[in-house]
């Protein structure tokens, strides 16, 4: 008689992982098949990029229309921004409120600072906002 020692497999291990209550398993895992073809992105979730020049046209137009926005008819001010943008620019801006908003974000981390260190250490009267 020969004795064949059986092939075991080893267990598997659970191993906790963070969050959510989650656990992984030691033992490998199939791997799904790779997608054939991605369907190409629908134009709608496509953002528009502008570029400095683009951002500054957008920033003088809402400084030339400004007094349009006012309470209550601001949605209207903010489509007339994007109709005018597109016109002039060609490029269709969904949301050109978020994007101003953004910029404005980056402004003030970004240069706000500087401009404090500057009005504080030369004395230069600056805006009482900055």
């Amino acid at each position: 008689m020969s004795s064949q020692t059986p092939s075991l497999s080893p267990a598997p291990t659970i191993l906790a992982s963070r969050g959510r209550g989650r656990a992984t398993s030691s033992l490998p895992q199939t791997q799904s098949p790779a997608p054939q073809t991605q369907s190409p992105v629908p134009a709608d979730n496509l953002r528009t990029r502008l570029n400095d020049e683009e951002k500054l046209h957008l920033v003088r137009l809402c400084i030339e229309y400004q007094v349009e926005h006012v309470k209550g008819k601001k949605g209207a001010f903010w489509q007339k921004i994007r109709m005018l943008l597109k016109e002039q620019i060609g490029k269709d801006l969904r949301d050109p409120h978020s994007t101003m908003r953004i910029l404005l974000q980056q402004f003030e981390v970004q240069r706000l600072p500087q401009m404090r260190q500057l009005k504080w250490s030369c004395g230069a009267r600056l805006s009482p906002y900055i």
